[in-house]
Protein backbone atom coordinates (compact mmCIF):
# COMPACT_ATOMS: atom_id res chain seq x y z
CA UNK A 1 0.00 0.00 0.00
CA UNK A 2 1.69 3.97 -0.59
CA UNK A 3 1.92 5.45 2.07
CA UNK A 4 1.36 9.49 1.53
CA UNK A 5 3.58 12.19 3.17
CA UNK A 6 0.22 13.67 4.90
CA UNK A 7 0.64 10.02 6.15
CA UNK A 8 4.15 10.28 7.22
CA UNK A 9 3.69 13.24 8.85
CA UNK A 10 1.01 12.20 11.39
CA UNK A 11 3.65 8.97 12.42
CA UNK A 12 6.48 11.51 13.42
CA UNK A 13 4.06 14.05 14.83
CA UNK A 14 5.04 16.99 12.64
CA UNK A 15 3.34 19.40 9.89
CA UNK A 16 3.73 17.69 6.16
CA UNK A 17 5.51 20.72 5.37
CA UNK A 18 8.00 19.37 7.73
CA UNK A 19 8.17 16.03 6.08
CA UNK A 20 8.52 17.62 2.43
CA UNK A 21 10.95 20.05 3.69
CA UNK A 22 13.11 17.03 4.70
CA UNK A 23 12.49 14.89 1.59
CA UNK A 24 13.37 17.73 -0.31
CA UNK A 25 16.86 18.84 1.93
CA UNK A 26 16.02 21.88 2.84
CA UNK A 27 17.24 24.20 5.50
CA UNK A 28 15.66 25.12 8.52
CA UNK A 29 14.05 22.32 9.75
CA UNK A 30 14.54 21.16 13.29
CA UNK A 31 17.05 18.07 14.16
CA UNK A 32 15.02 16.19 16.31
CA UNK A 33 12.08 16.53 14.11
CA UNK A 34 14.03 15.71 11.54
CA UNK A 35 15.02 12.29 12.48
CA UNK A 36 11.83 11.20 13.60
CA UNK A 37 10.67 12.05 10.15
CA UNK A 38 13.81 9.84 8.93
CA UNK A 39 13.05 6.85 11.18
CA UNK A 40 9.15 6.91 10.23
CA UNK A 41 10.67 6.84 6.29
CA UNK A 42 12.62 3.83 6.77
CA UNK A 43 9.82 2.15 9.38
CA UNK A 44 7.58 2.31 6.45
CA UNK A 45 9.35 2.27 3.37
CA UNK A 46 8.19 4.86 1.78
CA UNK A 47 10.39 5.98 -1.67
CA UNK A 48 10.42 9.94 -2.40
CA UNK A 49 9.42 10.90 -5.73
CA UNK A 50 12.91 11.58 -7.59
CA UNK A 51 11.43 14.57 -9.13
CA UNK A 52 12.09 15.87 -5.48
CA UNK A 53 15.68 16.40 -6.27
CA UNK A 54 14.59 19.46 -8.36
CA UNK A 55 13.06 20.89 -5.44
CA UNK A 56 15.63 21.38 -3.45
CA UNK A 57 16.19 25.58 -3.42
CA UNK A 58 19.77 25.42 -1.82
CA UNK A 59 22.85 24.04 -1.01
CA UNK A 60 24.44 23.06 2.38
CA UNK A 61 28.01 23.07 0.42
CA UNK A 62 28.87 19.90 2.81
CA UNK A 63 29.76 16.15 1.22
CA UNK A 64 28.70 13.72 3.70
CA UNK A 65 31.75 10.80 3.82
CA UNK A 66 30.97 7.15 5.40
CA UNK A 67 34.19 5.32 6.33
CA UNK A 68 34.32 1.72 7.03
CA UNK A 69 37.02 1.91 9.58
CA UNK A 70 39.98 3.67 10.33
CA UNK A 71 42.59 1.51 11.23
CA UNK A 72 43.70 0.86 7.71
CA UNK A 73 46.27 3.66 6.61
CA UNK A 74 45.04 3.72 2.96
CA UNK A 75 41.59 5.28 4.05
CA UNK A 76 43.18 7.47 5.84
CA UNK A 77 45.63 9.27 3.15
CA UNK A 78 42.20 8.75 1.02
CA UNK A 79 40.31 10.99 3.91
CA UNK A 80 43.26 13.76 3.52
CA UNK A 81 42.84 13.82 -0.14
CA UNK A 82 39.44 13.76 -0.36
CA UNK A 83 39.35 16.52 2.06
CA UNK A 84 41.46 18.77 0.20
CA UNK A 85 40.12 18.65 -3.03
CA UNK A 86 36.71 19.00 -1.76
CA UNK A 87 38.09 21.95 -0.43
CA UNK A 88 39.12 23.49 -3.92
CA UNK A 89 35.76 22.90 -5.04
CA UNK A 90 34.31 25.21 -2.28
CA UNK A 91 32.81 22.00 -0.30
CA UNK A 92 33.47 20.71 3.53
CA UNK A 93 33.24 17.18 4.41
CA UNK A 94 31.22 15.56 7.33
CA UNK A 95 33.05 12.36 8.01
CA UNK A 96 31.31 9.26 10.43
CA UNK A 97 32.94 5.83 10.65
CA UNK A 98 30.27 2.62 10.79
CA UNK A 99 33.24 0.06 12.25
CA UNK A 100 31.86 -2.31 10.15
CA UNK A 101 28.55 -2.32 11.30
CA UNK A 102 25.46 -2.19 9.18
CA UNK A 103 23.24 -0.58 12.03
CA UNK A 104 25.78 2.28 12.73
CA UNK A 105 26.36 3.13 8.83
CA UNK A 106 22.26 3.29 8.20
CA UNK A 107 22.18 5.83 10.79
CA UNK A 108 25.26 8.18 9.54
CA UNK A 109 23.13 8.00 6.57
CA UNK A 110 20.25 9.23 8.17
CA UNK A 111 22.21 11.77 10.15
CA UNK A 112 23.76 12.87 6.89
CA UNK A 113 20.39 13.23 5.50
CA UNK A 114 19.46 15.11 8.89
CA UNK A 115 22.19 17.32 8.38
CA UNK A 116 20.87 18.63 4.80
CA UNK A 117 24.56 17.44 3.07
CA UNK A 118 24.46 17.90 -0.62
CA UNK A 119 25.83 14.34 -1.59
CA UNK A 120 27.30 11.13 0.16
CA UNK A 121 30.57 9.44 -0.26
CA UNK A 122 30.66 5.96 1.53
CA UNK A 123 34.17 4.15 1.40
CA UNK A 124 32.97 1.50 1.05
CA UNK A 125 29.62 0.27 1.35
CA UNK A 126 28.19 -3.34 2.74
CA UNK A 127 25.85 -4.86 0.66
CA UNK A 128 23.71 -4.71 3.55
CA UNK A 129 22.27 -0.71 3.10
CA UNK A 130 23.32 -0.17 -0.65
CA UNK A 131 19.53 -0.65 -1.95
CA UNK A 132 18.30 1.74 0.45
CA UNK A 133 21.10 4.36 -0.02
CA UNK A 134 20.23 3.83 -4.10
CA UNK A 135 16.76 4.57 -3.50
CA UNK A 136 17.77 7.93 -1.71
CA UNK A 137 16.80 11.76 -3.43
CA UNK A 138 20.67 12.81 -2.10
CA UNK A 139 23.65 12.10 -5.11
CA UNK A 140 25.76 9.46 -3.48
CA UNK A 141 28.93 7.16 -4.65
CA UNK A 142 31.01 4.24 -3.91
CA UNK A 143 34.66 4.93 -3.31
CA UNK A 144 37.11 1.67 -3.47
CA UNK A 145 34.37 -0.74 -4.81
CA UNK A 146 31.92 -1.78 -7.30
CA UNK A 147 27.60 -1.60 -6.80
CA UNK A 148 25.90 -1.88 -9.31
CA UNK A 149 22.75 0.28 -7.81
CA UNK A 150 24.46 3.55 -7.52
CA UNK A 151 27.35 5.31 -8.88
CA UNK A 152 30.74 3.72 -7.60
CA UNK A 153 34.53 3.68 -8.53
CA UNK A 154 37.33 1.73 -7.47
CA UNK A 155 40.29 -0.86 -8.59
CA UNK A 156 39.59 -3.82 -10.61
CA UNK A 157 40.07 -5.96 -8.01
CA UNK A 158 39.76 -9.49 -10.15
CA UNK A 159 42.21 -8.10 -12.67
CA UNK A 160 44.58 -6.91 -9.66
CA UNK A 161 44.49 -10.49 -7.98
CA UNK A 162 45.09 -12.50 -11.65
CA UNK A 163 48.06 -10.35 -12.28
CA UNK A 164 49.72 -10.95 -8.59
CA UNK A 165 49.27 -14.63 -9.57
CA UNK A 166 50.76 -14.20 -13.18
CA UNK A 167 53.61 -12.62 -11.32
CA UNK A 168 54.22 -15.00 -9.02
CA UNK A 169 53.55 -18.16 -11.93
CA UNK A 170 55.79 -16.76 -14.03
CA UNK A 171 58.47 -16.16 -11.20
CA UNK A 172 58.72 -19.75 -10.56
CA UNK A 173 56.51 -20.42 -7.54
CA UNK A 174 54.39 -23.64 -7.28
CA UNK A 175 52.94 -23.34 -3.97
CA UNK A 176 51.09 -20.29 -3.03
CA UNK A 177 49.16 -18.17 -0.11
CA UNK A 178 46.81 -15.66 0.75
CA UNK A 179 45.86 -13.49 4.00
CA UNK A 180 42.30 -12.59 4.16
CA UNK A 181 39.14 -12.24 5.95
CA UNK A 182 36.30 -13.95 3.80
CA UNK A 183 36.98 -14.67 -0.14
CA UNK A 184 36.45 -11.40 -2.26
CA UNK A 185 37.61 -10.15 -5.80
CA UNK A 186 41.03 -9.96 -4.87
CA UNK A 187 41.19 -13.95 -3.78
CA UNK A 188 38.94 -14.78 -6.62
CA UNK A 189 41.24 -12.63 -9.18
CA UNK A 190 44.09 -14.49 -7.05
CA UNK A 191 42.77 -17.93 -7.40
CA UNK A 192 41.09 -17.87 -11.18
CA UNK A 193 44.49 -16.46 -12.23
CA UNK A 194 46.46 -19.72 -10.73
CA UNK A 195 43.59 -21.45 -12.77
CA UNK A 196 44.02 -19.84 -16.06
CA UNK A 197 47.86 -20.97 -15.32
CA UNK A 198 47.18 -24.58 -14.43
CA UNK A 199 47.33 -23.97 -10.59
CA UNK A 200 44.93 -25.03 -8.04
CA UNK A 201 45.16 -22.90 -4.89
CA UNK A 202 45.12 -24.99 -2.00
CA UNK A 203 42.43 -24.09 1.00
CA UNK A 204 44.97 -25.18 3.40
CA UNK A 205 46.92 -22.09 2.42
CA UNK A 206 44.29 -19.76 3.15
CA UNK A 207 44.93 -17.94 6.47
CA UNK A 208 41.95 -16.58 7.39
CA UNK A 209 41.41 -13.49 9.23
CA UNK A 210 38.13 -12.39 11.43
CA UNK A 211 36.00 -9.78 10.09
CA UNK A 212 36.22 -8.10 13.10
CA UNK A 213 39.73 -8.14 13.09
CA UNK A 214 40.90 -4.63 11.79
CA UNK A 215 43.91 -3.53 13.98
CA UNK A 216 47.62 -4.75 13.70
CA UNK A 217 47.40 -6.80 17.24
CA UNK A 218 43.98 -8.50 16.12
CA UNK A 219 45.49 -9.24 12.77
CA UNK A 220 48.86 -10.73 13.95
CA UNK A 221 47.25 -13.00 16.75
CA UNK A 222 44.73 -14.65 13.95
CA UNK A 223 48.22 -14.96 11.29
CA UNK A 224 49.63 -16.45 14.52
CA UNK A 225 47.57 -19.34 15.29
CA UNK A 226 47.28 -20.41 12.11
CA UNK A 227 50.90 -20.59 12.19
CA UNK A 228 50.50 -22.61 15.48
CA UNK A 229 48.17 -25.01 14.30
CA UNK A 230 50.69 -25.45 11.10
CA UNK A 231 53.58 -26.35 13.53
CA UNK A 232 55.11 -22.96 12.85
CA UNK A 233 55.60 -22.88 9.08
CA UNK A 234 54.05 -23.03 5.91
CA UNK A 235 53.10 -25.10 2.86
CA UNK A 236 54.05 -22.20 0.25
CA UNK A 237 56.47 -20.10 -0.95
CA UNK A 238 55.00 -16.75 -1.97
CA UNK A 239 51.76 -14.86 -0.33
CA UNK A 240 48.85 -12.68 -1.53
CA UNK A 241 47.50 -10.05 1.08
CA UNK A 242 44.43 -8.38 0.97
CA UNK A 243 45.89 -5.39 2.43
CA UNK A 244 49.00 -3.66 3.53
CA UNK A 245 48.97 -4.15 7.17
CA UNK A 246 47.84 -8.09 6.74
CA UNK A 247 51.06 -8.17 4.51
CA UNK A 248 53.21 -6.25 7.17
CA UNK A 249 51.76 -8.96 10.22
CA UNK A 250 52.18 -12.11 8.25
CA UNK A 251 56.05 -10.94 6.98
CA UNK A 252 56.92 -10.24 10.90
CA UNK A 253 55.10 -13.29 12.12
CA UNK A 254 57.53 -15.51 10.00
CA UNK A 255 60.40 -13.73 10.10
CA UNK A 256 59.70 -13.79 13.93
CA UNK A 257 59.59 -18.05 12.99
CA UNK A 258 63.29 -17.59 11.35
CA UNK A 259 61.82 -17.47 7.80
CA UNK A 260 63.11 -15.02 5.41
CA UNK A 261 61.25 -12.50 3.25
CA UNK A 262 62.02 -12.67 0.20
CA UNK A 263 64.46 -15.86 0.38
CA UNK A 264 62.13 -18.31 1.82
CA UNK A 265 58.86 -16.16 1.24
CA UNK A 266 57.94 -13.60 -1.39
CA UNK A 267 54.97 -11.52 -0.29
CA UNK A 268 52.50 -8.88 -1.84
CA UNK A 269 50.22 -6.60 -0.36
CA UNK A 270 47.26 -4.07 -1.52
CA UNK A 271 46.41 -0.69 -1.19
CA UNK A 272 50.80 0.53 -1.38
CA UNK A 273 50.16 2.57 1.60
CA UNK A 274 53.04 4.47 3.06
CA UNK A 275 53.58 1.30 5.74
CA UNK A 276 54.11 -0.24 2.13
CA UNK A 277 56.84 2.73 1.53
CA UNK A 278 58.33 2.43 4.56
CA UNK A 279 58.44 -1.29 5.26
CA UNK A 280 59.93 -2.65 1.67
CA UNK A 281 56.89 -4.65 0.82
CA UNK A 282 55.48 -4.88 -2.47
CA UNK A 283 51.88 -4.07 -3.48
CA UNK A 284 49.15 -3.33 -5.82
CA UNK A 285 48.94 0.41 -6.09
CA UNK A 286 45.35 2.38 -5.47
CA UNK A 287 45.96 5.70 -7.68
CA UNK A 288 44.55 8.23 -4.77
CA UNK A 289 44.63 11.40 -6.41
CA UNK A 290 42.72 9.78 -9.56
CA UNK A 291 39.77 7.85 -7.48
CA UNK A 292 39.49 11.33 -5.72
CA UNK A 293 39.28 13.80 -8.22
CA UNK A 294 37.11 11.32 -10.35
CA UNK A 295 34.78 10.87 -7.47
CA UNK A 296 34.55 14.42 -6.72
CA UNK A 297 33.87 15.10 -10.54
CA UNK A 298 30.81 12.67 -10.78
CA UNK A 299 29.46 13.63 -7.10
CA UNK A 300 29.22 17.48 -8.31
CA UNK A 301 27.53 16.78 -11.30
CA UNK A 302 24.64 15.03 -10.16
CA UNK A 303 24.59 17.64 -7.17
CA UNK A 304 25.42 21.04 -9.00
CA UNK A 305 24.06 20.04 -12.19
CA UNK A 306 21.26 17.92 -11.48
CA UNK A 307 22.31 15.17 -13.54
CA UNK A 308 19.98 11.94 -13.55
CA UNK A 309 21.59 9.17 -15.88
CA UNK A 310 21.76 5.61 -14.67
CA UNK A 311 24.15 4.86 -12.59
CA UNK A 312 27.91 4.59 -13.48
CA UNK A 313 30.40 1.72 -12.38
CA UNK A 314 34.57 3.15 -12.69
CA UNK A 315 36.80 0.49 -12.54
CA UNK A 316 40.08 1.40 -12.87
CA UNK A 317 43.61 -0.47 -13.73
CA UNK A 318 46.04 -2.35 -11.03
CA UNK A 319 49.50 -1.22 -11.15
CA UNK A 320 51.66 -3.74 -9.02
CA UNK A 321 54.91 -1.85 -7.17
CA UNK A 322 57.92 -4.32 -6.32
CA UNK A 323 59.49 -3.62 -3.39
CA UNK A 324 62.16 -6.03 -1.17
CA UNK A 325 59.28 -8.68 -0.10
CA UNK A 326 59.19 -10.03 -3.52
CA UNK A 327 61.64 -11.71 -5.50
CA UNK A 328 60.08 -11.05 -8.96
CA UNK A 329 61.66 -11.86 -12.45
CA UNK A 330 60.71 -8.79 -14.77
Amino acid sequence: MKITMKEIAKLANVSQSTVSRVINGNKGVNEEAAQRVLEVIEKVGFIPNKAAQTLKRSKSHIIGVLLTETYNPYFVELIDKLESESRKRGYNILLHVSNRNPIVEWESVQNFIARQVDGMIIIPSGEYNIERISKLPIPSIVMTQNWKPIDSIGLDHILAGKMVAEKFVLSGHKTFGFVGTAPDEKFLGFSSGLQENGVEFADKNYIVLQETSTNNFLIRRDIDAYLEQAGGTVDFTCCFAANDIMALEFMRAIEDRGMKVPEDISIIGFDDTYLAKIMGISSVHQPIEEMVNTTLELLLDRVENEVTSEPVQIKLNPTLVERSSSNLKK
